[in-house]
């Protein structure tokens, strides 16, 4: 009897902690959808810090989406925008943040990519100098679809291509086995870049190193991990960097022309 009680009351404490869960869970979403729903007014109401407070509160509460990187990067950008010294506060490097991070989730949404070159057009980045027309391309078709949109649009070429050499191998008809013989080379070569795609989709997305200057306006970088040394360079807020290793309250960080550098690890936020 004394096991059967045991296995009862912890049965009982499983079901309280699991009420209280889903109770707590339901609280959030709740709130959440009302922070939301704060931000879109505020937004739509020219009050671009009230609804960044909104739209930061929402994140708290969750996982947050891609519109909501995309909302909150906006907000920060029009607030930075209202002050008599434009992003005086730190505001680009916070847009800059949040758009990228809508990207990774995102990275078909064209509107968060047009506003987030804007952004970066205020910094000092060296990625807002001019790529080479082939790169750009690649970039751009690339960036149309996410890695899972790609990995499936792989696979239906794949099965298409499949079905196509069995209508060559089998058909009596010269043109159709003409027609399907160039179709599956098309296939065959969309399937290869398809999943290249989709590979490199999946590394960019993957790799947590990438990092944004969240500091007001610039802030230097030093040759070592020491405030004493030599300053290389001083990027402006907005700059993204690569975080290599970190030492202490520094990181190392390398830059999108291959510079590298020490940089304090709070002037940097990761992507």
């Amino acid at each position: 009897m004394s096991i059967i009680n045991n296995i009862k009351r912890v049965s009982a404490v499983v079901l309280a902690l699991l009420s209280l869960t889903v109770a707590y869970a339901t609280d959030s979403k709740v709130e959440a959808a009302a922070e939301w729903q704060r931000g879109l007014d505020a937004y739509s109401n020219g009050e671009y810090g009230a609804a960044r407070d909104a739209w930061e509160r929402v994140a708290q509460l969750g996982p947050a989406g891609a519109e909501l990187y995309y909302n909150l990067a906006n907000a920060y950008y029009r607030l930075g925008q209202q002050s008599d010294a434009p992003f005086a506060n730190g505001e680009l490097g916070r847009a800059v943040l949040n758009y990228r991070r809508a990207l990774r989730l995102n990275p078909s949404d064209a509107d968060a990519r047009y506003n987030l070159d804007i952004a970066v057009d205020h910094t000092n980045d060296a990625e807002s100098l001019p790529q080479g027309v082939i790169s750009s391309m690649w970039t751009a078709v690339r960036g149309t679809m996410s890695s899972n949109g790609w990995a499936i649009a792989s696979v239906v070429q794949f099965i298409m291509a499949l079905v196509l050499t069995l209508i060559y191998l089998l058909s009596n008809t010269i043109v159709l086995r003409k027609v399907a013989f160039f179709v599956v080379v098309l296939l065959v070569v969309a399937f290869i870049f398809s999943t290249i795609f989709a590979i490199s989709e999946r590394v960019l997305s993957s790799d947590s190193q990438e990092a944004v200057v969240v500091c007001n306006s610039t802030t230097p970088v030093h040759a070592s991990p020491d405030n004493g040394s030599k300053i290389i360079r001083q990027p402006s807020q907005g700059v993204t960097v690569k975080v290599l290793r970190s030492h202490g309250e520094w990181s190392e960080v390398e830059f999108a022309d291959g510079e590298k550098g020490w940089i304090p690890s709070s002037i940097i936020e990761l992507v």
